[in-house]
């Protein structure tokens, strides 16, 4: 896809000019007011922002730093567009993020030059971004980005109330595993998982990441618990329809997965005001952990969610689709 330019400025016959001129470099969307861009870049992010100096209204430097302020935005680069040309409009410029500025009236040289060199740093920069965030095994998103998904996705599970479930993953004796078959047969059993997973997931709002050695976590933004134990049950079946082997596997000599569910509204019944805390998150994730623990503690191959307080004994395992489970015999 190529790059996305939002040009702001409120003289409109700029703005067509700006973008003849840079027509053939990206796909080009403009706004002429500091208000109108903020609405366009948070609908689509941009990939470059050319934004005027001076504007009525909001000006470009109170857009500026709207834009930092904003997680998602905060990285795209903003170049201004102005007719000041003294020292002091470019330090407050630089001190409000910018990352250049050209003066008017624009020349098509400088102009193409300076969007050319700040699109392809820009390019460099998200491949960093992308590499640092990466499995390099799996190529599916690393802990790291799982856990600013996890933040965002509570804030806005909060803001909007609406729930969201993590499920947390584990290969049923992987060490063994390893014993038998040797690591690189290891880390082939770990990528056919990775993309079962990833194949198992049908909206993209949802998310699989390798949590760390054989553990996989996965995020379910605006999913009850039923939906949650639906998600865990797709999950469980496509590793299981892989029919990879593993002697000493916990059924049918086959590779198999444990699963915990957790739920934030089940979350904030057990913390009431806390669970509006930064740390609530972190307690989804060990509800998670501990539902995991607990199907791994019954005999692995299976689903569990702990409907009981922490503490509690003993705890209580969902039911609807754990039944299912029953009946298909993978219970001791």
């Amino acid at each position: 896809m190529p790059p996305s330019l939002l040009l702001v400025d409120d003289d409109p016959t700029l703005i067509q000019l700006m973008g003849r001129l840079l027509g053939d470099l990206g796909r080009i969307r403009f706004a002429t007011s500091g208000e109108a861009a903020l609405r366009q870049a948070h609908a689509e992010r941009p990939d470059l922002i050319l934004l005027d100096a001076e504007m009525p209204g909001m000006n470009g430097f109170d857009t500026c730093v709207a834009l930092k302020a904003a997680p998602d935005l905060s990285d795209v680069p903003v170049i201004f567009v102005t007719s000041h040309t003294d020292l002091d409009h470019e330090m407050l410029g630089f001190s409000v993020g910018a990352a250049d500025f050209i003066h008017k009236p624009v020349s098509e040289h400088i102009l193409r030059a300076r969007v050319t060199t700040h699109l392809r740093l820009k390019q460099m920069s998200d491949e960093l971004r992308r590499l640092a965030s990466t499995d390099a095994l799996t190529e599916l998103p690393n802990r790291r980005a799982f856990d600013a998904a996890l933040a965002r996705e509570w804030a806005r599970s909060l803001r909007e109330t609406q729930p969201l479930c993590c499920l947390m993953v584990d290969i049923d004796r992987f060490k063994d595993y390893n014993d038998l078959y040797g690591h690189p047969a290891g880390d082939v059993c770990l990528n056919s998982v990775a993309l079962a997973l990833r194949g198992a997931l049908l909206r993209p709002t949802d998310m699989v990441a390798r949590y760390g050695g054989e553990e996989f976590a996965v995020l379910l933004p605006n999913s009850t618990r039923d939906g949650g134990c639906m998600v865990a049950e797709r999950l469980l079946q496509a590793v299981l329809a892989l029919h990879l082997p593993h002697e000493r596997g916990v059924l049918d000599g086959i590779v198999s997965i444990s699963i915990g569910v957790a739920c934030s509204d089940e979350c904030q019944e057990q913390q009431g005001d806390a669970a509006a805390g930064e740390s609530s998150s972190a307690y989804l994730m060990q509800r998670a952990d501990c539902a995991l623990y607990l199907a791994k503690q019954q005999g692995r191959a299976r689903i569990r969610m702990i409907e009981s307080p922490p503490g509690a004994a003993p705890p209580l395992v969902g039911q609807g689709v754990l039944d299912d489970l029953d009946s298909a015999g993978r219970h001791s």
